[in-house]
């Protein structure tokens, strides 16, 4: 894991939108988005898991669907052999860069993403 490469806004900006753009969200929910991830990454490639509430983790968990983040569990030993387990998330800037450079596919036009949200309530 490369934790030195930091995450640029444009490029996490056009993989979102990629993903989540096709799906019909709209470019200022799309940009939101883009500046909720990156207040927690900050000049970083990970965040810790503990720094997030559950609302916060279940939009990591969406992310990790589309593969824009995964988990990444270190145990350390400490004192009288009790383990210490850090859980974080990490952002990989090289399927970051291939998911932003991603040409739309004009064969399947997916459906709004808001319908089927709404759809399963």
């Amino acid at each position: 894991m490369n934790k030195n490469m930091t995450i640029d806004r444009e490029e996490l900006f056009a993989a979102l939108n990629n993903i989540y753009g096709k799906r019909g969200m709209s470019q200022k929910d799309v940009d939101d988005l883009c500046d909720f991830v990156l207040s927690f990454f900050g000049y970083e490639n990970y965040v810790l898991d503990n720094v997030l509430s559950s609302a916060e983790r279940d939009v990591f968990y969406n992310l990790e669907e589309f593969d824009l983040v995964s988990t990444y569990r270190e145990e350390i030993n400490i004192v009288k052999g009790k383990t210490w387990r850090i859980n974080q998330w990490y952002m990989d800037p090289y399927k970051l860069h291939k998911i932003a450079i991603e040409k739309p596919d004009t064969s399947e036009k997916e459906g709004d993403i808001y319908d089927s949200i709404f759809k399963n309530l």
